[in-house]
């Protein structure tokens, strides 16, 4: 089996940035799409936060699913191609939603998506401290197992999302409970949106039907069989998600660049306020 470099290297890394968040609508008032709220210490959109352990491992290319306010994102993101030469490729939904499921099945039978790569998705309101190559390797590891998914689950007491239940013993994925839920136990995870997809789990997003749209992958029970749970995050502390106002409270001047160990103009270039 191949290294968990060249494996990485054979993986498009897709960044769900299509919500239209109404819990986020306090913080933004409309005027920008959520993804391009500025937090932390020294502001950046918290899509550049999102993606940036990406860029850190060495990631030129991502692929952003858009819905809402798609035209801000995709200016926002073509800035950080001039100055970096990291490439964009942008996943419409329109004119209907799709879901996160049903826009890879679009644009994987459209061959915009490569059916023979791997897949990282990875939610635009989430950031993930993530150390790749131990992702990475315990994806392969699972693979060998016979399991195609992996995903990244937090081990925090409470939980306001969907749950990861899987066996503590192996980590295989039972499944995936997406109703709101505030008490976890052992062998219970929250799920952070990013999900490492095995080229071998391609066909069971091209099997989506129209009827289903929309769909998110955390929808589809298929996935699940074949998964395995990465217990990479901790809510708040190599994890935070930005889904209410309150989440933003804690994370607007939180110092990202030290947290991640890197400087975002050097790997991202220099910023300027969207003057929200």
């Amino acid at each position: 089996m191949e290294d968990w470099k060249s494996y990485l290297d054979n993986t498009e890394i897709i960044v769900h940035a299509g919500g239209l968040s109404e819990r986020w609508y306090p913080v933004t008032q409309g005027k920008i799409p959520k993804v391009l709220t500025e937090i932390g210490s020294n502001p950046r959109p918290m899509i550049d936060w999102t993606i940036l352990p990406y860029v850190k491992a060495g990631i030129k290319k991502f692929f952003i699913t858009l819905w809402h306010q798609s035209d801000q994102i995709i200016q926002h993101c073509n800035e950080i191609s001039k100055k970096t030469g990291i490439e964009f490729v942008f996943l419409k939904e329109e004119p209907v939603r799709m879901g996160r499921a049903g826009v890879l099945k679009y644009y994987l039978e459209k061959g915009v998506l490569d059916v023979s790569k791997h897949k990282i998705n990875v939610g635009g309101s989430d950031i993930v401290n993530l150390n790749l190559e131990n992702f990475a390797k315990f994806h392969m590891e699972g693979l060998r197992q016979g399991f195609f998914v992996t995903l990244v689950g937090s081990s925090s007491g409470l939980s306001q999302f969907d749950r990861i239940v899987f066996d503590s013993s192996t980590n295989r994925v039972v499944r995936m409970d997406i109703e709101r839920t505030m008490n976890l136990s052992e062998g219970e995870h929250a799920n952070t949106g990013t999900a490492y997809f095995d080229a071998k789990a391609n066909p069971t997003l091209l099997q989506i039907k129209e009827s289903q749209l929309p769909i998110d992958w955390e929808n589809l029970e298929e996935i699940f069989t074949n998964a395995r749970c990465f217990r990479g995050a901790r809510l708040f502390d190599s994890w935070i998600p930005l889904k209410t106002p309150y989440d933003y409270k804690k994370a607007k001047n939180l110092d990202f660049e030290k947290w991640f160990g890197v400087n975002s103009e050097e790997h991202l270039g220099e910023y300027g306020s969207n003057s929200l």
